[in-house]
């Protein structure tokens, strides 16, 4: 057997195992490829240690964990609601159900083009859309205050389809005894939710939220697109700030203990 798996355990350390191992490595040296003369040796722990004194990745850590955890809610309540509206089995329901799932299956990086556009604060749809009912146009995306919320709105745009379809058919394959029996004792439709169909779903809804969650952690594409992490660092992600630092400043020994560091916070 060993030997019939040998081109796949090949392949899975050419690509997985030894490329993670040699980042591990280079995170205790100042390995930096675009400056020879600069020391490239062995540092042991100093990278680490540089990160606690790091503003702008403290500040990708809390930027990023504040994009996940409203990314991540907002798209369980959505997906929620979603998840029960068509348990009902509506007319039509099936076609409704397959165009909500178009944003998942967009390209992230077309839709960092396409909100962009959409934010524009003198061209853009939305504030145009917003004068039309008397409400003055809005800086989405070059606005501090406004810039998180308006990528988080995107990210909710994009994944709830994800979470309504997990959510979707953990519903569908519940049992129906349980809200029978519900029913019959005299429970309320909204005792119903809280108290029989919500724990039934609990396993599902922890699996999508841990799912959503992990992605959401790890969001680029499309947040590059928009902000590049501005203004001010408003959505300074952390895998935005790994990519300036390994791929911009060529910093590789200190962008692999960002990496492990930001892999130890994801993990726990």
């Amino acid at each position: 057997p060993w030997l019939l798996l040998a081109p796949c355990l090949a392949v899975l350390f050419l690509v997985g195992i030894f490329p993670l191992c040699y980042s591990l490595w280079i995170s205790f040296t100042s390995y930096h490829p675009t400056n020879p003369s600069f020391d490239q040796g062995f540092v042991f722990l100093d990278n680490y240690i540089a990160i606690l004194s790091d503003r702008q990745a403290l500040n990708s850590i809390v930027v990023t964990f504040l994009f996940t955890a409203g990314s991540v809610l907002a798209s369980l309540i959505f997906g929620l609601l979603l998840a029960f509206l068509f348990n009902h089995d509506l007319p039509g329901s099936a076609v409704i159900r397959t165009l909500l799932l178009i944003p998942m299956l967009v390209t992230p990086l077309a839709i960092g083009i396409t909100w962009r556009i959409m934010y524009y604060p003198d061209t853009g749809v939305i504030n145009y859309l917003l004068a039309a009912v008397g409400v003055g146009g809005q800086a989405w995306l070059s606005s501090t205050g406004q810039a998180l919320i308006s990528v988080i709105i995107v990210d909710v745009w994009q994944w709830t389809p994800f979470m309504f379809l997990i959510l979707y058919a953990g519903l569908r394959s519940s049992p129906r005894s349980p809200m029978e029996a519900a029913a019959i004792d005299g429970a309320s439709g909204w005792q119903s939710l809280i108290y029989v169909k919500l724990p039934m779903l609990k396993p599902i809804i922890v699996l999508a939220v841990l799912l959503r969650g992990i992605d959401a952690v790890r969001t680029f594409d499309q947040v590059f697109m928009m902000t590049r992490g501005g203004p001010n660092l408003a959505t300074d992600l952390a895998s935005l700030y790994l990519q300036r630092v390994n791929f911009k400043f060529f910093d590789l020994g200190y962008g692999a203990a960002l990496s492990w560091a930001f892999l130890l916070v994801l993990a726990a």
